[in-house]
């Protein structure tokens, strides 16, 4: 059984160092980044506001044609190709109200635009994967991120510390957790077709999701004066089975790593982006491949985004389905319990960058 107290346990997002507020930097009108979040070693263009790759994005799946016979097969296969090529994909049709990710934008906006002392109350604390300010902050030398997030765990509802869930607005309380009860859903329903493109039972990954662990994480990114010189958030690849997010409908700024080059995911108003997890690449036997992504800023406005973390619980075995095994395929990963894997990817503190994959391997992979 496992503690209802997650957040205490030793190795999960420990956080060292307390530094200051972005938010707070920039009411200085400082002529230079500081030298704590300039990015010497990598190459970080600034994006216009008003300007996207639509030439060569992401593949976009209409859940409402998935409900259509005559176009069902046709969306499956975009599926498996958006996995197998890209390990993401936006969904469009996905049932979830517009008018409910209308609120879930505006409070989070409203949340950030608070008097620093008022989001203060929600203030990370050390060993916690919940509340206001940066994680994993852990020495002094290390390159900061030009952002600040609100992180909240939402399922199981025992790991909920609801003195870090934001009374201000009125309404963000009620508005989260009717927003999580519709992510929830959708996830059950991509981890459904997701099993379908490679031909598995409807309801194999859902029998490992009986506990899921599902997180928030409202990530705000004020604007910098030097773009090209700082990272929103660095380069990483997600841990957990799926991620959902939803984007800034007026300043782009995900950025997934593709053919060794970083393009700019498109903002589709009322779709989430989804991307496939560490854990998902380790259940589909490497079929499907997490990919490593990472956030930029804008010169001019500020960026939020919303992203949804969904798992299976923390005691459950996370192994390379059987079918996906064959003399053509053999078993990549070896068997690990979720917890297990969790605790090593944060106690780490260099799953990031360049080592973004290469921890995950190194716990994960079969020795040869």
């Amino acid at each position: 059984m496992v503690s209802a107290d997650f957040d205490s346990l030793p190795t999960f997002g420990r956080s060292l160092i307390k530094v200051e507020n972005v938010e707070e930097i920039i009411k200085r009108e400082l002529q230079e980044v500081p030298e704590r979040y300039v990015r010497h070693d990598e190459q970080i263009p600034s994006i216009p506001h008003d300007q996207s790759d639509s030439k060569q994005n992401v593949p976009i799946i209409d859940m409402g044609k998935i409900a259509q016979a005559h176009h069902r097969e046709e969306e499956i296969k975009k599926i498996a190709q958006a996995c197998d090529e890209w390990g993401f994909f936006q969904v469009v049709n996905h049932g979830i109200p517009h008018s409910l990710i209308d609120r879930v934008k505006r409070i989070g906006k409203e949340f950030f635009q608070l008097p620093l002392e008022k989001k203060q109350r929600y203030s990370v604390r050390p060993g916690n994967l919940q509340g206001y300010g940066q994680t994993f902050v852990v020495s002094e030398s290390q390159k900061l991120d030009w952002g600040n997030l609100l992180g909240l765990i939402m399922s199981p509802p025992e790991c909920r510390d609801m003195n870090l869930w934001p009374t201000e607005p009125a309404d963000f309380r009620e508005n989260v957790d009717a927003y999580n009860s519709e992510i929830k859903r959708l996830a059950g329903q991509l981890l459904a077709l997701i099993a379908e493109s490679l031909q598995l039972p409807a309801d194999y990954f859902e029998k490992k999701f009986s506990n899921a662990y599902q997180k928030m994480r409202m990530n705000y990114y004020p604007p910098c004066l030097r773009p090209d010189l700082v990272l929103g958030l660095s380069a990483h690849a997600d841990q957990v089975a799926l991620a959902l997010l939803l984007q800034d409908d007026e300043v782009p700024g995900l950025q997934i790593h593709k053919d060794n080059q970083w393009k700019t995911v498109q903002s589709i108003p009322n779709a989430l982006v989804i991307n496939i997890g560490n854990v998902i690449e380790v259940m589909t036997n490497g079929r499907y491949k997490s990919v490593v992504h990472r956030a930029i800023t804008n010169k001019e406005k500020a960026r939020l985004s919303i992203g949804v973390f969904y798992a299976p619980g923390f005691t459950q075995e996370i192994s390379p389905a059987p079918e996906l095994i064959d003399d053509n395929h053999p078993c990549l990963f070896r068997k690990f319990i979720h917890q297990d894997y969790m605790q090593d990817y944060y106690s780490r503190g260099n799953s990031l960058g360049a080592k973004a994959k290469s921890s995950f391997y190194e716990y994960a992979r079969i020795k040869k």
